[in-house]
């Protein structure tokens, strides 16, 4: 999935760079930052955490972080482990909030279906 550099995009590329020790004005890795900004909300948003709705949250700002931390270029292999290891503990627990889970809206077609299935077990 492909994002567009919305001002809360953005917000996570200026944290993001900031945590890196990357000044703002440097664009030389700004593609690859988004690509791992990017690599992230989708693997947030596939654990059913709402990224772009809580995108000013520490919280899922940390992760993002973290999660570009544990692959953005070529630093210490120990780093990048304790990166991902804390990135996957932060999700881990962002996904079992109620207060970050994408809202699933179910419909009267998924509910009848449901209710068929049912009947026929």
């Amino acid at each position: 999935m492909k994002y567009e550099m919305t001002s809360q995009i953005n917000e996570l590329m200026n944290v993001v760079k900031q945590s890196l020790s990357i000044v703002q004005t440097a664009t030389a890795k700004d593609e690859e930052i988004k690509m791992w900004i990017g690599a992230a909300i989708s693997d947030m948003n596939r654990q059913g955490i709402d990224v772009l709705n809580n995108v000013e949250d520490s919280l899922v700002q940390g992760a993002v972080v973290l999660y570009v931390k544990a692959n953005f270029g070529f630093t210490d292999a120990k780093e990048k482990e304790i990166a991902q290891k804390s990135y996957n503990q932060v999700v881990n627990n962002l996904s079992l909030s109620s207060e970050y889970q994408v809202e699933v809206v179910i419909d009267a077609w998924c509910r009848m279906h449901f209710i068929i299935n049912l009947h026929y077990i």
